[in-house]
């Protein structure tokens, strides 16, 4: 997907994301607990470089929510500073793993959110279409 529709989709993706944390899908064998901060935790990083500030000391999935709700109240200003992060194409910043474009770390965040909310829809589908639990096999395991 381009970089421009992940970004105009940002805010639907991320309310999908927290319209399914929030349902009665059963998500405690998934990773999201500790990823969805992480990733939010990036994006602020980035946001943070262009003077939008995001903090929030919540732990688990509940700091999305925070997100969230500093998003739609900042939301004119997400918006423009993501649309020059996407379109400046030598901007960089330091991170604890080296040096990378900002452009690339937007993108990445915008399509880790995009992916997400795809599999969380694609979870409440199949739980609503009451489909099968997996089940662990031995034979699998060996």
């Amino acid at each position: 997907m381009e970089a421009a529709a992940l970004y105009l989709r940002f805010k639907e993706n991320l309310a999908t994301v927290i319209g399914i944390l929030n349902s009665p899908l059963e998500l405690r064998s998934m990773p999201y607990n500790t990823s969805l901060p992480l990733e939010v935790n990036l994006l602020a990083d980035v946001l943070r470089l262009h003077g939008l500030e995001f903090s929030s000391t919540t732990p688990g999935a509940k700091r999305v929510q925070d997100f969230q709700q500093w998003y739609l109240q900042n939301e004119e200003k997400v918006n423009e500073v993501m649309h020059r992060v996407l379109e400046d194409k030598k901007a960089y910043m330091r991170t604890a793993t080296g040096v990378v474009l900002q452009k690339e770390m937007l993108y990445r965040r915008l399509e880790y959110f995009k992916e997400t909310a795809h599999t969380l829809q694609v979870m409440m589908a199949q739980q609503k279409l009451h489909s099968p639990k997996h089940f662990n096999y031995p034979f699998l395991n060996a």
